[in-house]
């Protein structure tokens, strides 16, 4: 290939003419590459160049579609996997098209990416362009607002969570650091209105659009407590910042503030909606279908309220009240808070020490704040049960952050440790090479094992191989059956369930009479066991007579 300029524009220009050309198919532009002139890395930064003019091409095109970007990105992966151009070009131009267009059309790029994560963790494309795609999840994130597209960024969240390992430290907030950004603006004077923007936590970018709290409520909704009000809000700078709880003073205002809330709480008895609900169901409608009626009034109970903050105007503070939704994210704060406080962080300094007295004023009252759990509806008892298996395994991560975050990847195998392992002894092969007697915490167990020391030998022994005499065993039966006796059928042998199926069996194996005509009339078992018994007595008594002449 010519190395002069007009020779890589010229080389460009084909590479651009066959990429727009063979859609889904690198092995003609494999080819083509093939067959142009010059260095392998010089062909490949110009198929590079080549690519991202395509792209540019139809982002600046009205007619240029998804579809056509992803088959675009499809034949870079492909023209990759063949050794035709850099790993890194499907990361460069996932990268250009975010950049350059909007956020609705970013969500449905960005379903593609996820898709595709299978193609990401392969180890050539993960080692080259893994540093490409965090850069261009970050940069997206930039982009978004946490409060009207939440579920966007927990999608890309949850997407660099699946792709990079756990040990992974650009993920990992080694230092323990708080996001002190997260403030809470609330009134803090009782005679002045917070405003609608003042009431999101975040203004900008990612103030809610919301409408004046006080445009739409009254004086009729109820008096509102402002002590209340200042000291339920002003928790949340001690959940946003906990280190400041081990200062005296602070601790102070934490203990009091918690303490008139939890009361307020305790004072506050909701009803649960649901269950009322569903109970009005089914008088109407009687009791069948009342179990599912009630999952689904639940599960859209649930759906229904979804937020990712809450308001802060002192109008609001009655309905808040009455929400247990609203309710639950404050307790778990108070757990979580709970939690780091007493619990062994390495980062923590020499004077973020609790005492003795506020450590037990902590275990109280996380005791006062499950049991608040349990009393909110819906499921109260379920959830607080979820809600303390989650921090019981968070001691886990906060044991591993300790520890440096060490890897989860062992090591290969060395060849020696691979081979084979002897074979397991039996635990019968055991207690079989012992000569002394063994407990087995049962006497009668202990006495069965005991017999004999091998157990598969004791089950061939003859002494167990053994049918007993029908006469001897069916003697009591017969003397029942007989009229003169006068044995009432409730005493008689053959009602026992246990002799009875004994019998069945004996019979099978030693006499006809145990087998029914095709005609014979199907009788109780009862009754067709004592019918074949008489009719064995009588073969016994005719054989006795016979061999006594």
């Amino acid at each position: 290939m010519a190395k002069d300029g007009n020779g890589s524009l010229e080389s460009r220009e084909v590479f651009a003419a066959c990429i727009k050309r063979c859609q889904g198919d690198p092995e003609t532009l494999q080819a083509i590459f093939i067959d142009t002139p010059g260095s392998e890395g010089d062909k490949k930064s110009i198929l590079e160049q080549a690519f991202r003019n395509v792209v540019k091409e139809w982002i600046k095109s009205p007619a240029g579609g998804l579809s056509q970007f992803t088959d675009l990105v499809l034949l870079a992966i492909g023209s990759a996997q063949l050794g035709v151009c850099y790993h890194t070009v499907p990361f460069i131009l996932l990268s250009d098209v975010l950049d350059c267009v909007t956020l609705d059309v970013c969500e449905n790029v960005f379903k593609f990416v996820e898709d595709q994560v299978s193609t990401w963790t392969q180890p050539d494309f993960y080692s080259s362009g893994k540093i490409l795609l965090l850069r261009m999840c970050n940069d997206l994130l930039r982009r978004l607002s946490s409060a009207q597209n939440t579920v966007f960024c927990g999608r890309i969240q949850l997407f660099l969570a699946r792709l990079f390992p756990l040990s992974e430290k650009s993920a990992l907030n080694l230092m323990s650091h708080f996001n002190l950004e997260n403030v809470t603006t609330y009134n803090k004077d009782a005679g002045s209105k917070v405003t609608a923007a003042e009431t999101s936590e975040v203004r900008d970018p990612d103030a809610m659009e919301v409408t004046n709290p006080d445009d739409s409520f009254d004086e009729s909704s109820g008096p509102i407590d402002f002590n209340l009000y200042h000291k339920l809000w002003s928790l949340q700078d001690f959940f946003r910042n906990p280190t400041q709880c081990y200062s005296s003073e602070h601790w102070k205002t934490l203990t009091a503030a918690a303490q008139e809330v939890l009361q307020a709480f305790s004072s506050y008895k909701l009803e649960d909606v649901v269950q009322s609900s569903s109970k009005k169901k089914r008088r109407k409608g009687g009791d069948a279908g009342g179990k599912m009626q009630r999952r689904s009034s639940f599960v859209e109970h649930t759906e229904s309220h979804y937020f990712a903050k809450f308001l802060t105007s002192e109008k609001l503070m009655n309905l808040q009240l009455q929400d247990g939704h609203f309710r639950r994210h404050v307790l778990v704060q108070f757990l979580i808070l709970f939690q780091y406080l007493l619990g062994d962080v390495k980062f923590k300094t020499s004077s973020q020490v609790l005492t003795d007295s506020q450590a037990v004023w902590i275990r109280d009252t996380t005791a006062k704040v499950y049991d608040l759990l349990e009393e909110t509806p819906p499921n109260g008892a379920e959830f607080a049960t979820y809600v303390k298996q989650a921090l019981k395994r968070e001691e886990n991560w906060i044991a591993w952050k300790n520890d440096g975050c060490p890897s989860y990847e062992k090591p290969p195998l060395s060849k020696e440790q691979l081979q084979p392992y002897p074979p397991r002894k039996h635990l019968g092969d055991t207690y079989a090479q012992t000569t002394r007697k063994i407990d087995l915490g049962s006497s009668e167990l202990s006495r069965l094992w005991n017999l004999c020391p091998d157990n598969l030998e004791a089950c061939r022994s003859k002494n167990r191989m053994f049918v007993p005499d029908v006469e001897k065993f069916l003697e009591e039966a017969i003397e029942q059956a007989d009229p003169v006796a006068r044995v009432e059928d409730e005493y008689k042998v053959i009602n026992k369930p246990n002799f009875a199926w004994q019998s069945l069996r004996l019979l099978s194996r030693s006499s006809p009479h145990f087998f029914q005509g095709t005609t014979a009339q199907i009788r109780p078992l009862p009754e067709y066991l004592e019918h074949v018994i008489v009719q064995v007595g009588k073969d016994l008594k005719n054989t006795t007579s016979s061999s006594s002449s």
